[in-house]
């Protein structure tokens, strides 16, 4: 049984969202103990210890091979289930024509000659590892069966813009969000 819990959203000003509902997962956490039984349930013939210790070492291998620039494929006969893969982005996001004068004020246009010179003037790029699930993912879940409930039905109060403070102006609110909003660390 999958839980959820339904949500009265009142809204979000800086983001333009208005009252809305809308339903959420509510999980626990499989460790690596209960998916090696698990594949043990499926195939007897791996001892949940040898599946335990695989799972252990997964993580490192997965960063070899991806350090390696392959994609990590997880299979069901030939549909692809999940696939993990190094995930590339210019540091501090893509360069568009105001930011590339701001990296060099020389530029007047975005070119081949100058691609590669604004992504190292931008520092460079970033990698971080994404996992993306496919459809045949999901529609195994959907033929296992799985059934859901609703556990609850909260209520998410309306955030509200922050108050922009006129230079000079402490105000009352020293700096803190409106009622409904959170605290930026």
């Amino acid at each position: 049984m999958i839980d959820y819990k339904g949500q009265l959203n009142l809204g979000n000003e800086a983001l333009g969202a208005e009252k809305s509902i809308s339903a959420n997962e509510v999980v626990r956490t499989a460790e690596i103990k209960d998916l090696a039984r698990e594949i043990h349930h499926q195939n007897t013939l791996i001892p949940e210890q040898v599946a335990e210790a695989v799972l252990e070492n997964f993580g490192n291998a997965c960063v070899e091979l991806l350090s390696m620039g392959f994609a990590v494929q997880f299979k069901k006969g030939e549909d692809v289930l999940m696939r993990i893969f190094p995930d590339i982005h210019v540091k501090g996001g893509n360069i568009n024509l105001t930011r590339a004068k701001q990296l060099n004020p020389e530029v007047t246009d975005l070119t081949l000659e100058n691609a590669g010179d604004l992504i190292d003037r931008a520092g460079g790029v970033q990698v971080r590892v994404r996992a993306v699930c496919q459809q045949k993912f999901t529609e195994m879940l959907e033929k296992e069966g799985a059934k859901v409930q609703r556990t609850e039905v909260i209520e998410v109060p309306y955030v509200a813009k922050k108050n922009e403070a006129e230079p000079g102006d402490e105000g009352d609110e020293g700096g803190k969000p409106n009622q409904g909003g959170t605290e930026e660390p």
